[in-house]
């Protein structure tokens, strides 16, 4: 990785891109004609290429993911583009998404290095898919039935209320968990501008559950991580007499930080992918629409548009493959740094 251009590194990614976009376009190939007709009404064969081969409705497929035409959706409150339709709720996924990783990830490297070396005697420490996204699942569900079910502490079912919605011309619900707010599509924001306390703080009610459900399994992991990864660098070089210390009351703590910064890079990777197939699960559970939430309703419902649930899934590997990528360059450049 160290001798890697960033140029290498965009190509890399270009080619991950490819191959991810053909992996759709297999599936799509998969669809009945008569369903592609419904989110194409009229149109489905010239904006498909289904009149060209294989071949050439691969680039009539990528063009359709790249510029957003992707059919149209239908529902009780918003008729329209896909595009259109996804744009509403990029906006709040990407928010929820960047917010919830990014304290995810402060809180764990806190808990990591002041748990020093609690957990040297971890000899193997790898990613696991299943695991996790059990637990997003188990934490969502656990959430739900004690908090909000016996307990009935937290609302749930949806990420604001019927009370809140009436009476806020600036709020429409579809029925089905789909928020258009103005201006920024952005609840918290959008209550904010409007100057209203009361969607606000029902919105952020309905928030607890779905932001704690998703910041504690990643928490977790990531703490346990960076503990184990701070501990096999400090007890490799700074062991004494078979004794060992808390990294944070011996002067070596920056050598330990410095050591773990590029394996703690590539670690984010997979935990970062993993924490989008738990968003899609917690949103899900908690009926919270975002774009995981979209791509489901699309896949079940035709009335969302089936190309609507690819778009969805290209979205959010785009933004994998961004985080990836910039990961990937930060790894380059801690790596000339050492």
């Amino acid at each position: 990785m160290e001798n890697q251009k960033p140029v290498n590194i965009l190509a890399k990614y270009f080619f991950i891109f490819i191959g991810f976009t053909i992996l759709l376009f297999i599936i799509y190939k998969f669809v009945p004609v008569i369903i592609l007709k419904k989110d194409y009404p009229g149109t489905s064969i010239n904006a498909l290429g289904l009149h060209e081969n294989d071949f050439f409705q691969y680039f009539y497929f990528l063009y359709a993911l790249i510029t957003g035409k992707m059919g149209n959706v239908n529902t009780l409150i918003y008729s329209g583009t896909v595009k259109s339709a996804v744009s509403i709720i990029l906006p709040e996924t990407i928010f929820f998404l960047v917010i919830t990783f990014l304290i995810s990830y402060a809180l764990a490297y806190l808990i990591g290095f002041y748990s020093g070396t609690a957990f040297r005697t971890v000899r193997r420490l790898s990613m696991s898919i299943f695991p996790l996204l059990f637990l997003y699942m188990v934490s969502g569900l656990t959430l739900v039935t004690v908090f909000a079910g016996i307990m009935g502490w937290f609302p749930s079912g949806s990420i604001l209320s019927i009370h809140s919605i009436i009476g806020h011309s600036w709020i429409s619900y579809s029925g089905q968990g789909l928020f258009i707010t103005s201006p920024t599509n952005i609840i918290i924001l959008d209550s904010l501008i409007h100057h209203s306390p009361v969607v606000l703080f029902d919105y952020l009610k309905h928030m607890v559950m779905p932001f704690i459900a998703l910041l504690v399994p990643t928490t977790i992991y990531l703490s346990v991580y960076i503990s184990h990864e701070a501990s096999i660098v400090y007890n490799s070089s700074f062991m004494r007499a078979g004794t060992t210390r808390d990294a944070f009351r011996d002067n070596y703590i920056l050598y330990v930080k410095r050591g773990i910064r590029s394996r703690l890079l590539e670690e984010l990777k997979p935990v970062f992918l993993i924490f989008i197939g738990g968003l899609v699960l917690i949103s899900f559970v908690f009926s919270y629409m975002n774009l995981g939430e979209f791509a489901v309703y699309s896949f079940m419902n035709y009335n969302f548009g089936f190309m609507g649930g690819l778009y969805s899934v290209f979205m959010l590997a785009i933004i994998v493959i961004i985080f990836d990528a910039i990961i990937d360059l930060l790894n380059r450049e801690v790596k000339h740094a050492d």
